[in-house]
C-alpha cells in the first residue's frame, strides 16, 4: 500500500513538473519561411529542437497582430519574432530577451525597371504597401506615410504590378520568399540601405530561467 502511494505520488509529482514547463506558450508570428501554420518555419524548428521536444514550451502561429496581442495580456509565455529595441516594441521592463535566431532586415521595394528608395520621406505622396500587424519601426510610423493595408506580400507584389501601389515596406528574407513562390527575381531595393534592422529573438515574461538559459545555449 505504501509502495503503492509513494509511486502514485511520484507519478503526480512528474506530471506537475512537465505541466508546469508546459504551460510556458510561445506566440509565434505567421511569416512565410519562418514561422509557418504547419511549423515547418526555419524558426519553428529551432524552438522546436530545443523547447519543444524537451516539454519546456508549447508553439502557437498566429497572424501578426493577433500574436502580439496574446503576448500583451499572458505571463509565463513568449513572443517571436522579436526585440527590446525602442524603435519597434514597448513591452515594460518585466520581459527578458533571449539572443537572436536571426537578423532581419526592412527594406522599400518598388516596382520592376523602377529606381531603388532607401528613404521614407521620398515615400511621401505615394501609396506605400505593408502588411497588416508587422512592425515596421517608429520611424516608419512617425513618418505618416499614406499606407494600403493587405495579410502578405504576395498580395503588395501583385497590387505593385496593377499599379494600384507606388512602392511597398516588407521584411527580408520573408519578401526574398514571397517573390520565390511567386516564381520571380526580388523587385528593386537598396539592399545596402534598409531602412532598419530587426534582431529575430524571443522575447519573454515571467517565463522560468530554465527556459531561456536552454534556449540561449541551443542556439551556440
Amino acid at each position: 500500500m505504501k509502495r503503492h502511494f509513494l509511486l502514485s505520488l511520484f507519478s503526480i509529482l512528474v506530471l506537475c513538473s512537465q505541466a508546469v514547463y508546459a504551460e510556458t506558450t510561445i506566440y509565434g508570428i505567421d511569416i512565410p519561411g519562418l514561422h509557418e501554420k504547419n511549423k515547418s518555419g526555419v524558426y519553428d524548428k529551432i524552438i522546436d529542437d530545443i523547447l519543444l521536444k524537451p516539454g519546456l514550451a508549447n508553439l502557437k502561429i498566429l497572424p501578426p497582430a493577433k500574436a502580439e496581442d496574446s503576448f500583451s495580456k499572458c505571463k509565463d509565455c513568449c513572443f517571436s519574432p522579436a526585440n527590446t529595441n525602442k524603435e519597434f516594441y514597448d513591452f515594460g521592463n518585466d520581459v527578458v530577451k533571449t539572443k537572436p535566431m536571426g537578423i532581419a532586415k526592412i527594406y522599400i521595394f518598388t516596382g520592376k525597371g523602377q529606381k531603388t528608395i532607401n528613404n521614407l520621406s521620398d515615400l511621401k505622396g505615394k501609396k506605400v504597401g505593408v502588411r497588416f500587424g508587422m512592425p515596421y519601426g517608429k520611424t516608419f510610423d512617425d513618418a505618416k506615410l499614406n499606407v494600403e493595408i493587405v495579410k502578405t506580400i504576395g498580395s503588395n507584389i501583385k497590387k505593385l504590378d496593377k499599379g494600384r501601389i507606388d512602392a511597398f515596406i516588407a521584411y527580408v528574407p520573408d519578401a526574398y520568399d514571397a517573390f520565390e513562390k511567386l516564381g520571380i527575381q526580388p523587385y528593386p531595393h537598396d539592399i545596402d540601405n534598409p531602412i532598419a534592422v530587426h534582431e529575430d529573438c524571443l522575447v519573454c515574461r515571467d517565463v522560468p530561467a530554465e527556459v531561456i538559459n536552454t534556449f540561449n545555449n541551443g542556439l551556440q
